[in-house]
């Protein structure tokens, strides 16, 4: 099989990166709802990834990005899985500008029903399990040889459930690493084996890193989150099935920003803001 480069992505050729007038025969031919985004089509997926791939992008030290979120109703207006989307969409745009591993989603991550039941689209996994699956799947990902590996998450805040077991697997992780790497036990005594352990390999962060906001911010099914999804999922809102009479109250804590009063061009400064901090935060 021959191989080649795309800038510094190593491809197949069997391997179609595909552009915009690509996708646009895409959407004529299929007679898709939307043309075909080539952030989704460019961007280097752990699930799509072939062996030799892999290897690759571990060998380059290549960071893994984690998008974390959860299933949970987001007003009468918006998509169930929105917390996890938007991350996903972010992932995507960096993965425009730099070389990075994207891995498959964490989609169901605890909730505490805070906002609803089942019946209304909320999934919340027992705590214990969903820690013990975390803690899992990051293991696997060091095993497979990633080293930087980063975990956006946009659900409840950093001291929440769902970053706490993403916090508590990471730090677990990396001192169970440094016995299993052969290290003995008292080694970060010694003053030249504590500079020899791997430390920090698991980077959990918000998705709204502290440098994008503002013009990023926080809510729940509001201003800024019905904002973040219409600028990269318009398909996915719809506003015209927001009652003011009825809606939660959550969709209208201001008067001025709110779930009505949303719009495309604020989503837009904040992903710019957020796709740029994280540039920056993974140091390109």
């Amino acid at each position: 099989m021959h191989t080649h480069r795309h800038g510094s992505r190593l491809c197949s050729s069997s391997d179609k990166i595909l552009n915009w007038p690509d996708a646009f025969v895409l959407y004529k031919l299929f007679g898709l709802s939307h043309p075909v985004p080539v952030e989704r089509v460019n961007a280097m997926h752990l699930k799509h990834l072939r062996p030799y791939q892999l290897r690759h992008a571990v060998a380059e030290n290549w960071p893994l990005l984690v998008p974390t979120g959860c299933v949970e109703t987001h007003g009468p207006h918006m998509a169930i899985g929105h917390d996890t989307i938007i991350v996903e969409e972010i992932c995507a745009r960096i993965a425009q500008r730099l070389d990075v591993i994207i891995a498959p989603p964490f989609d169901f991550g605890p909730t505490g029903y805070a906002l609803g039941g089942p019946e209304e689209g909320t999934i919340d996994p027992d705590y214990d399990a969903h820690g013990a699956f975390v803690k899992s799947i990051l293991s696997n990902f060091l095993q497979m040889g990633f080293r930087r590996i980063y975990v956006p998450i946009m659900h409840q805040g950093m001291n929440a459930p769902l970053a706490l077991a993403f916090k508590k697997a990471a730090a677990e992780l990396a001192f169970e690493s440094a016995l299993k790497a052969g290290h003995p036990r008292g080694w970060w005594g010694d003053v030249k084996l504590k500079d020899e352990v791997r430390w920090g390999a698991i980077d959990v962060q918000p998705m709204i890193l502290p440098a994008a906001s503002p013009p990023a911010g926080g809510d729940h099914a509001g201003y800024n989150e019905t904002s973040f999804l219409m600028a990269t999922r318009p398909e996915l809102v719809e506003q015209d099935r927001l009652d003011l009479e009825e809606a939660p109250w959550y969709c209208r804590q201001n008067e001025a920003k709110n779930s009505w009063t949303a719009n495309v061009e604020h989503g837009q400064a904040m992903v710019d803001a957020v796709v740029d901090a994280w540039i920056a935060h993974l140091g390109g």
